[in-house]
């Protein structure tokens, strides 16, 4: 899974590259023009995650679970040799607990986003042009995000009791080049 992941992501990566390179090469001058790093050009990867198996919701704010804490470092090593530049959670203990290892392992603090507040989310994701971003949330924020971004409506608010899922959207630009679902 890991291998698929580091594939998927390096591809669209070159592809990207190579895409602004053929348009470089179609300058008739000697010197090839300079590729400005404008918003055009910018491949952006957003990464959106739901939380991992919560204790018993014994309260309204429960912790991971022994199964979500491993879960959450399943990613460290899903993501090892994948750097990732942001990182996001709710306000709530299950969604900052599960990146949080990932976020420490990459040296990076977890910041915090209002699911419900669309300004909030339009400035995390302006904020991410040119960069990768990992969001964590939950399962009836993630799907709809996912939607969102991707300007269809394809995902359902997952069940209670599914854990596990990445979807994995790239932008070039503006641009959506393409999403997938992955299973961990």
């Amino acid at each position: 899974m890991k291998i698929i992941l580091i594939i998927f992501l390096s591809v669209f990566s070159l592809v990207c590259n190579y895409s602004t390179a053929q348009n470089s090469k179609q300058n008739t001058g000697l010197n090839p023009p300079e590729v400005k790093n404008n918003v055009e050009h910018e491949v952006s990867t957003i990464i959106l995650i739901r939380h991992a198996e919560k204790e018993d919701a014994t309260t309204k704010d429960p912790s991971l679970s022994e199964k979500g804490k491993e879960r959450a470092e399943a990613l460290v090593q899903l993501f090892n040799d994948i750097s990732i530049d942001v990182f996001y959670a709710t306000p709530y203990k299950r969604t900052t607990e599960t990146i949080t290892p990932i976020a420490k392992a990459k040296g990076k603090e977890v910041l915090s986003y209002n699911p419900s507040d669309k300004n909030s989310i339009a400035e995390m994701m302006q904020s991410g042009k040119g960069k990768k971003i990992m969001i964590a949330g939950h399962s009836n924020t993630i799907p709809p995000m996912v939607n969102a971004l991707i300007g269809k409506n394809e995902f359902t608010t997952m069940d209670e009791n599914e854990y596990g899922k990445i979807w994995i959207v790239v932008f070039k630009g503006n641009a959506l080049i393409d999403y997938s679902v992955l299973n961990y």
